[in-house]
């Protein structure tokens, strides 16, 4: 018998609760540096592609809360809270700055973004994996994850935009 499933084929729902609760983690913390990001880089020409991420990341979160409730699984309210307290110490970095922001910081948050949206896009396949042993659509799972790659490539061009006055 595999380690990582039960007799009748589920995955073992304790490993599945903390592999989905640990997403729904990374997926907070991920709404709220977004949030920071759109109401902070107005003036920077990524904020239009910020306010979508931030729309869309936020329907991924919400489909993952979906997902957990349906399994009759249940967030681990420490780790949510974990998530907000990590992102704001997050925020609190030297940048070579006092008084205003440093060209860096939204490069750099641009590649935090961008490994969030890989980690949920290995959310999304596992989930694909595991769909029909589960009750759930597996299409639904390749269509996030496939909306997951458009979402790294915008990151990637937000970024390339912006890495060409970070240093200068």
């Amino acid at each position: 018998m595999d380690v990582d499933t039960q007799p009748s084929g589920l995955p073992d729902r304790a490993l599945l609760q903390i592999y989905l609760s640990d997403h729904l983690t990374g997926a907070t913390g991920m709404v709220q540096r977004l949030t920071m990001m759109r109401d902070s880089y107005q003036d920077l020409p990524v904020a239009a592609e910020v306010t979508q991420l931030l729309q869309e990341v936020t329907e991924d979160r919400q489909t993952l809360v979906e997902v957990i409730r349906s399994l009759g699984l249940r967030p681990h309210p420490a780790k949510l809270l974990l998530a907000r307290s990590g992102e704001l110490v997050g925020r609190l970095k030297l940048n070579g700055r006092v008084r205003r922001r440093s060209p860096l910081t939204p490069l750099l948050e641009l590649e935090v973004v961008h490994a969030g949206i890989s980690g949920k896009s290995g959310l999304w396949r596992s989930l694909t994996v595991h769909a029909d042993a589960l009750g759930l659509d597996p299409d639904e799972f390749r269509g996030l994850e496939e909306r997951a790659r458009r979402q790294q490539d915008d990151v990637v061009a937000a970024h390339r935009r912006l890495t060409r006055g970070a240093f200068g």
